[in-house]
């Protein structure tokens, strides 16, 4: 239904009334000043500003805060924190089993919660949406915390262009290009598999 909705408005409304403004413009400039030229490239940049003016600021956005704030870290490997905790070996942290979640925020533009893995570790996700002044960028946060001592083990910063209703942008619609966020659920498989006994290396 939005696609035809799309259809029907760029190919039977904004694109017709488009054309017909900016041919008006270049003879308008033509007759009056002699630079038809000049009416029909204002006329073109009006028009596509009207609907395409966040296209090239959103991109620019999200390529900027990807290479500067964007990425995956391991600031401590499964084993290496399953060494300095011995007394966590033969726990289940399998999701069926534990995990308790607790809600910091839970707002639509702003949600934080923390899945709480006995009383040595939580997965704090925090998800911003509308970060930008296009209202098109959102941000995720997530981070695998030790309880007692407050470190970070492993941590991943994305942010996402999401705007199901501008198509102009679904071939920019993704994650960060340097941010592989399937590999941090890969780390934390890992470490709760490790807790529990057992290794997933695929």
């Amino acid at each position: 239904m939005i696609a035809l909705l799309y259809f029907i408005f760029f190919f039977f409304i904004y694109f017709p009334l488009s054309f017909w403004i900016i041919r008006k413009s270049y003879f308008f400039a033509k007759r009056k000043y002699q630079h038809g030229w000049a009416g029909g490239l204002i006329a073109v940049l009006i028009m596509y500003n009207l609907v395409f003016w966040d296209w090239i600021p959103v991109i620019l956005i999200h390529n900027h805060l990807c290479e500067t704030e964007g990425g995956f870290w391991v600031f401590k490997t499964p084993e290496q924190w399953v060494k300095e905790h011995p007394e966590v070996v033969g726990l289940d942290w399998s999701k069926q089993s534990c995990c308790k979640t607790e809600y910091i925020r839970n707002n639509y533009n702003d949600t934080q919660y923390r899945e709480s893995y006995g009383n040595y570790l939580y997965t704090e996700f925090s998800l911003k949406r509308n970060i930008d002044f296009t209202g098109t960028i959102n941000s995720l946060h997530i981070r695998t915390v030790d309880f007692k001592t407050g470190e970070v083990v492993f941590e991943v910063i994305n942010f996402q262009i999401a705007s199901p209703y501008k198509i102009w942008l679904a071939p920019y619609r993704d994650d960060c290009k340097n941010v592989k966020q399937s590999e941090y659920a890969q780390e934390l498989n890992n470490l709760i598999n490790l807790v529990k006994g057992e290794r997933n290396d695929k």
